[in-house]
């Protein structure tokens, strides 16, 4: 069994550029990833590139089958500490922003070996009302 692995700060902060790439992506997650964007998938680490994965297929799976049509952001360890382990992403503390206001948020998200398809994702609306903007700081929630 894989021990579970906690991105470090600063190894999300060096990714920061890479991710900056896939910026097309995080405007239209619902569309699948061209050959230009699979590279530039592939050019970021493999937890990394799980995380985004992750992240935009659950973007794109709220946006279609809740009232919250706008995501366009998501927060792992928002409220409590998510857990990453082989190739799935558990976290009951996340978050998600919709219309510039942040709902709680937990999910489950299995990834192929590649890490470049979501296999299984569930997740959960934790409340359908807004985190008081107040909180925003503490859980580092930004506009």
């Amino acid at each position: 069994m894989t021990k579970a692995l906690i991105p470090r700060a600063g190894a999300m902060r060096r990714s920061a550029a890479a991710i900056g790439l896939l910026a097309p992506l995080l405007v239209t997650p619902a569309h699948a990833l061209s050959a230009r964007e699979t590279a530039e998938m592939k050019q970021l680490a493999p937890i990394d590139r799980m995380i985004q994965v992750c992240f935009l297929k659950l973007e794109a799976r709220i946006a279609s089958e809740t009232t919250f049509r706008r995501v366009d952001r998501v927060v792992l360890d928002a409220f409590s500490r998510g857990r990453i382990a082989d190739r799935t992403v558990k976290a009951s503390g996340a978050a998600f922003r919709n219309k510039g206001e942040w709902f709680k948020l937990r999910f489950r998200c299995s990834v192929t070996p590649d890490r470049l398809h979501v296999e299984t994702l569930r997740y959960e609306l934790v409340s359908t009302t807004p985190v008081a903007h107040g909180e925003w700081e503490a859980h580092r929630l930004f506009p």
